[in-house]
């Protein structure tokens, strides 16, 4: 009764190249805009999980129905994929921000730099996190959960009892704002013991040495949780959440 797109292309700087960005619009809203044709022909609903980069960042947090303004090649293919699921008469897009779980993920990366500080053999003292973009995170697990709570699966549910309204739903962790850095900083903590080796440094900072094109990133990714507490579901913590991943 449901398709769940969770499928992207997410590498936001190579999709700056003109092979990027070709591939990146055929993933993000070329297949959005067919499945979300697929599903209306047979009544099916759509779940399509989107970004907080369909927004330009200039708010400090975002709700569902600002205006999209994406800045980047991904942002702009994403947004395009949230227009073509709004299509699909029965829909989810859902939006996520700084995604967490499995895999290679910044959490995982920052954990083993910690380790390697904290090893007296390694030369590597200090790590410089950007600090001047804010947002937080969200865990996939929970995403999960709350999707199909969306669609109207509570606990033991075997078939959909309650679903929500149809529309646009963000969906992270709650709690504080951060920065990249202050997150990075944490992991270090929590890692090591050694935050105090993270150090803050501006984005045009951290980019300055890169070569190939930058994409532009939202200053601000922080997404209101509203609806979606409103709908039921109440998000966990990203900081409690972050210390239960950190045990895996």
């Amino acid at each position: 009764g449901a398709v769940i797109n969770c499928g992207a292309y997410t590498a936001v700087d190579r999709a700056e190249t003109p092979e990027g960005r070709r591939a990146c619009w055929a993933a993000n809203a070329a297949g959005p805009a067919l499945m979300a044709r697929t599903c209306a022909e047979h009544g099916i609903t759509l779940v399509h999980v989107s970004s907080d980069y369909v927004f330009d960042g200039s708010r400090p947090n975002h709700a569902e129905g600002e205006p999209l303004s994406p800045l980047s090649a991904y942002g702009q293919s994403k947004a395009a994929g949230d227009l073509a699921a709004a299509g699909c008469p029965r829909h989810y897009v859902v939006r996520s921000s700084w995604v967490i779980g499995d895999g290679r993920n910044f959490v995982r990366t920052m954990r083993a730099l910690s380790d390697r500080v904290a090893d007296p053999a390694d030369a590597l003292e200090r790590v410089a996190v950007v600090d001047d973009q804010l947002g937080r995170l969200t865990f996939t697990d929970q995403m999960a959960e709350g999707i199909f709570w969306l669609l109207g699966y509570r606990e033991g549910d075997v078939e959909p009892s309650s679903p929500a309204p149809h529309g646009a739903y963000n969906l992270t962790g709650s709690g504080p704002v951060g920065s990249w850095a202050a997150i990075a900083a944490r992991v270090f903590d929590l890692a090591n013991g050694n935050g105090d080796k993270v150090v803050p440094v501006s984005t045009a900072e951290y980019y300055a040495g890169a070569e190939g094109p930058i994409a532009p990133r939202p200053a601000h990714s922080a997404l209101d949780l509203s609806k979606v507490r409103a709908a039921g579901f109440e998000p966990a913590g990203w900081t409690e959440r972050l210390a239960g991943y950190m045990n895996i």
